[in-house]
């Protein structure tokens, strides 16, 4: 029991240490914010103008409309996909870690533990990629090839987690954890890892470069039209 309170608690202060390194200075975004200088304000109120006649006033009402939003419902995002794919990653990253520190050290409640990420880690890559998957409208050709390379990287992770889980049911309630058994199962979550990282490179692809998903955009709702193949 000892050593699995110390497990927790390590694995409490590895989120918390994540956390810190990578937690934004609000200074450095108020100094990116601010014009540096009156030319660029001017040409930033020309780009708005020009964006503005080419969307629509439609569009525009709508985005004034989401700007007043300060605690948003779960009924207020057009997806909850980038709510709660990063919950799978975590996981993921995790079950590999615990499963290396089980080849050596706290190997039974080690084990466990990563049996439990990876039943989350597992079963909420599933339901992001199915479930909680938005339906895109109509995208450039470069927007549709990052997709479809998403789309494969989360299949990808979906089986390479599917099969981590099994073999470490296997491992842990029918072979006692067995080295090459334990080696294999670590070998599975990283190719989970790998490809979700992957996935998660192109789905940042897609939102900040080629703009799909934030306010909406390229995304088909109910309203549209209920649900489509994209």
């Amino acid at each position: 029991m000892k050593k699995l309170i110390k497990v927790l608690l390590a694995a409490f202060m590895l989120l918390f240490i994540s956390q810190s390194a990578f937690a934004h200075d609000p200074q450095k975004h108020k100094k990116a914010e601010q014009p540096e200088t009156t030319a660029d304000t001017t040409a930033q109120s020309k780009d708005s103008t020009i964006v503005t006649m080419a969307t629509g006033h439609e569009h525009d009402e709508h985005h004034e409309m989401n700007s007043t939003i300060v605690e948003a419902r779960l009924s207020d995002f057009p997806s909850l996909h980038p709510l709660l794919v990063h919950f799978p990653i975590a996981l993921l990253l995790l079950a590999f870690l615990t499963q290396l520190l089980a080849l050596f050290v706290w190997k039974k409640e080690l084990s466990l533990i990563t049996g439990i990420l990876l039943l989350g880690g597992f079963g909420g890559a599933y339901l992001v990629s199915t479930l909680f998957h938005p339906h895109t409208g109509e995208l450039s050709e470069a927007a549709q090839q990052v997709l479809d390379l998403h789309d494969r990287y989360a299949s990808y992770t979906v089986w390479a987690s599917g099969i981590a889980l099994l073999l470490k049911v296997a491992s842990h309630f029918l072979l006692k954890r067995k080295l090459w058994v334990e080696v294999l199962v670590a070998a599975a979550i990283a190719g989970a890892g790998w490809s979700v990282s992957h996935a998660g490179h192109y789905g940042a692809t897609l939102v900040h470069i080629h703009g799909v998903g934030p306010q909406g955009k390229y995304l088909e709702t109910h309203e549209d039209g209920g649900e489509h193949e994209h």
